[in-house]
């Protein structure tokens, strides 16, 4: 296993937060993110990062936050629809584990 640079970490470390498998919470995370904070534009960089870079697998996010893909490719949509929700008043990311 490969170590993950720190972005790729603190971006983990909120999804684990926010939309682990024992807080699955898009919803909350969304309502978190309605106020304009450092921390929001933290996370934002941060997901464009994580999908810019792709250097996260399935099996890290899984380790992270209990919730498996079935492949690279499963997440990486995945983490786009979320991001989109949260961020571009896309639909409500569908999980498809």
């Amino acid at each position: 296993m490969k170590s993950l640079d720190l972005r790729t970490q603190a971006w983990l470390d909120d999804m684990f937060l926010y939309c682990g498998a024992n807080v699955y919470g898009p919803d909350k995370l969304k309502e978190e993110l309605g106020w304009s904070s450092e921390w929001s534009e933290r996370l934002r960089r941060n997901f464009d990062y994580v999908l810019g870079n792709r250097s996260l697998t399935a099996d890290d996010y899984a380790r992270r936050t209990d919730i498996e893909f079935e492949n690279d490719e499963a997440l990486f949509a995945y983490v786009e629809a979320l991001r989109d929700f949260l961020f571009l008043n896309g639909p409500y990311p569908e999980f498809e584990g």
